[in-house]
């Protein structure tokens, strides 16, 4: 093996525990009732996370584009670094306006680190080969590496919420440190970069490639999108949802932990059921999978209702993989970390349009209803844009939505 080689494979390695650290969350599994803690409704949380999205929304396609232009180990080491700085911070938060403050700086630095993390993974695996297969992998251990970290982080605050918010909050803010000294340990693999001093040329052709070059790519970038949303709202209402049904803080850790690692075992599997059973059959699960998901929770209870909920994990670590691999393997290296970012950009203005809506809902209308509501949104979507990939990819003369068309 050359050394060229060997650097790359390292580089891949240090990619994966940064993503580890990156989402050691130790305070995601009881941050809904911490936020209420502090006086908080849930119109209050959706309205944080809007702000957050939209911080990320407005900062996303300039730092995407600045990774691009300038390089990948700065950006993600100015965006770790911005994050450990939020979350040190929060340990002094208790009121509603410094939470905006804090929600900004966070998702200036979500921003930074927004498919760049990506963009150097496949940077690096561009010069080992170009294989289907070892993509796939390198995806499902990165998506590996994410719920690993957080399965981990989940278990230590569910423990720790036990002596208290604080003893969480503080535990948070110290491992917050670990991604900014590994992006430290990182190598800048060698991609061909865009002209600095045609902006405007540049934007031009990253948006014809991704809207106008081929439909395939515009529909899975919708779909990326929506997809990625059904699990989202999901996540910011399982908590609240285990509450109504009376289960223990203690074990919010357990349960996040438990979730959490669903999707990587999922993401795992990608590969071998997309070639038993081709892409159809996992896009139609992908989508489908949220909307049982929200019926379910709705229309069951207790710990039926519960492990109902995994059906989102589970359409989260098939999207994850399966379109996520199809969408930048289709993205040329030059403006592949901008185009990521567009993906996140359309991906938290919509969080930033139906968070608030869907809190309010919550508060206003009662989880059951909501999810009810949000079930038949998804089921509409559905048709609208799942059934329309499917149909583009059936035209591939493949059984694999990786291939090339």
């Amino acid at each position: 093996m050359s050394l060229d080689k060997d650097i790359y494979i390292k580089n891949i390695k240090r990619v994966y525990l940064f993503s580890y650290f990156w989402m050691f969350l130790v305070i995601m599994p009881v941050v809904v009732p911490y936020f209420t803690s502090l006086g908080l409704s849930m119109e209050q949380i959706f309205k944080l996370q809007a702000i957050f999205g939209f911080t990320v929304a407005v900062c996303e396609v300039p730092s995407g584009y600045l990774c691009d232009l300038f390089g990948r180990k700065m950006t993600l080491s100015i965006g770790s670094f911005l994050s450990a700085l939020g979350f040190t911070w929060l340990v002094s938060m208790d009121s509603f306006t410094e939470l905006v403050y804090y929600e900004i700086v966070i998702g200036v630095a979500a921003s930074l680190v927004s498919g760049t993390n990506i963009s150097i993974l496949y940077d690096s695996l561009s010069h080992i080969g170009d294989d289907r297969g070892l993509r796939t992998k390198a995806m499902a251990n990165m998506q590996m590496a994410h719920m690993g970290g957080e399965s981990t982080a989940s278990i230590i605050g569910g423990l720790l919420v036990s002596i208290s918010f604080k003893a969480v909050v503080i535990a948070h803010a110290i491992t917050s440190w670990f991604p900014f000294i590994v992006s430290l340990t990182l190598y800048e693999p060698p991609y061909k970069k865009m002209d600095k001093n045609q902006h405007v040329k540049n934007m031009k052709e990253i948006l014809f490639h991704l809207f106008k070059s081929d439909k395939l790519i515009l529909l899975i970038f919708l779909n990326l999108v929506v997809w990625g949303l059904s699990s989202f709202i999901a996540v910011w209402i399982f908590q609240k949802y285990w509450q109504s049904e009376n289960i223990p803080l203690a074990y919010f850790g357990l349960l996040w932990a438990g979730y959490n690692f669903f999707v990587g075992i999922v993401g795992k599997q990608i590969h071998f059921l997309e070639k038993r059973f081709g892409p159809t059959v996992l896009l139609v699960g992908l989508a489908l999978l949220p909307v049982a998901g929200y019926f379910g929770m709705a229309y069951f209870s207790g710990w039926l209702g519960i492990t109902v909920g995994l059906c989102f994990q589970a359409s989260r670590g098939i999207t994850n993989i399966l379109l996520r691999d199809a969408f930048n393997w289709r993205i040329p290296s030059q403006f592949r970390a901008t185009a990521n970012s567009l993906t996140s950009l359309a991906f938290r203005f919509g969080f930033c349009l139906v968070g608030p809506f869907v809190g309010y809902m919550v508060d206003k209308k009662g989880l059951s209803i909501s999810l009810q509501y949000i079930g038949l949104v998804f089921a509409i979507l559905f048709v609208a844009l799942m059934i329309p990939l499917i149909l583009e990819v059936r035209k591939l003369d493949s059984n694999s939505l990786g291939k090339n068309c």
